[in-house]
């Protein structure tokens, strides 16, 4: 695991979730920009109420940044590849406004 700054946007609507005791957080999804051209899948989980807050007002397609526990890992495909993905522990999100904000 390592702390990291990342940004990209939402994949889907960030969805409210409740543990076995009782304590709500969120997770949502995400791509980043690699560089090359590729992008890398983010799954992220919030459990503190200030990126839970931000979150729960996103949705698909916002610009968002976060700073958080990274951990990368591998996954593979039915055709045998393997591609990266990211997990992240969201300590704060960050959100660019959209039109309508504006």
């Amino acid at each position: 695991m390592m702390d990291g700054l990342i940004t990209g946007r939402l994949t889907g609507i960030p969805e409210s979730r409740v543990d076995r005791n009782r304590r709500p957080y969120m997770v949502a999804r995400m791509r980043a920009n690699a560089g090359d051209g590729s992008s890398i899948p983010v799954n992220i989980v919030a459990f503190d109420n200030a990126p839970c807050a931000v979150l729960r007002s996103l949705s698909e397609g916002d610009a968002i940044a976060l700073r958080g526990s990274f951990t990368p890992k591998v996954w593979i495909d039915r055709q045998d590849e393997s591609h990266a993905v990211l997990d992240v522990v969201a300590q704060q999100v960050l959100a660019a406004p959209t039109m309508s904000d504006l």
